[in-house]
């Protein structure tokens, strides 16, 4: 009889006891679908905390390199190959320290998001910061090529070192062109571009981007 109550108060209701169950399956979907976001994302992390402490260190070496020849050495062709170089090694590893920070920093706000919607804008920007520090990453190439050069060597240097420098210097500035021109947000859909990003924690934004998306759709489809 009590069983009997509880049915029709429960089918007299303003939602029928299917949008209940189907409210039920919404919000245990959306909880397992988030859990597998957040897993993937936590993943990137570790990789994301050693990128900033080997990148802090390298810039402060870097800087360190500079200011002692500053101070220490003359002026010379050498000295400004050397110190401009590493200049912008140090410049460029910096920034991309700083958009590994913002990206954990995003990372975190994902895992404690409530809003779909607001997830997808957190996944879709930590994608692009993905991008923009790989690409930004490997401008710095082409100056490992030239911090050693010197008056010497420009003036004096054999046949052998002026074919293996510029093919090293050349090979370097087209690499990181390309780079900095393929690896776009919209080329993601090219296999090259995609699968050289896979390597920097791409493919585990992507799969979250996915399973947060199958949450909309889910909601979406029509009772039946």
């Amino acid at each position: 009889m009590m069983e009997d109550n509880y049915l029709k108060r429960l089918w007299d209701g303003t939602n029928s006891p299917t949008d209940h169950f189907l409210e039920l399956d919404v919000a245990t979907f959306e909880k397992m679908q988030r859990r597998k976001a957040n897993a993937l994302l936590r993943k990137l992390i570790v990789p994301k905390l050693t990128g900033i402490l080997l990148g802090i260190g390298w810039t402060v070496f870097m800087v360190m390199l500079v200011y002692l020849s500053l101070h220490y050495s003359f002026f010379s062709v050498g000295q400004l190959f050397f110190t401009v170089s590493l200049s912008i090694i140090a410049i460029i590893t910096a920034i991309a320290v700083a958009l590994y920070v913002k990206d954990v920093v995003t990372i975190w706000q994902i895992d404690h998001s409530a809003s779909v919607t607001n997830t997808q804008q957190k996944l879709v920007g930590l994608q692009c910061s993905i991008i923009r520090s790989v690409r930004i990453m490997w401008l710095q190439l082409p100056f490992y090529t030239t911090w050693y050069l010197n008056a010497d060597l420009l003036l004096h240097g054999s046949f052998l070192f002026w074919i293996v420098q510029i093919l090293l210097s050349g090979a370097s500035i087209w690499l990181a062109i390309w780079l900095f021109h393929s690896l776009r947000f919209g080329e993601l859909q090219a296999g090259k571009a995609r699968g050289f990003l896979k390597g920097y924690g791409l493919s585990s934004v992507v799969q979250a981007i996915d399973f947060i998306g199958e949450i909309e759709r889910f909601k979406e489809q029509p009772a039946d």
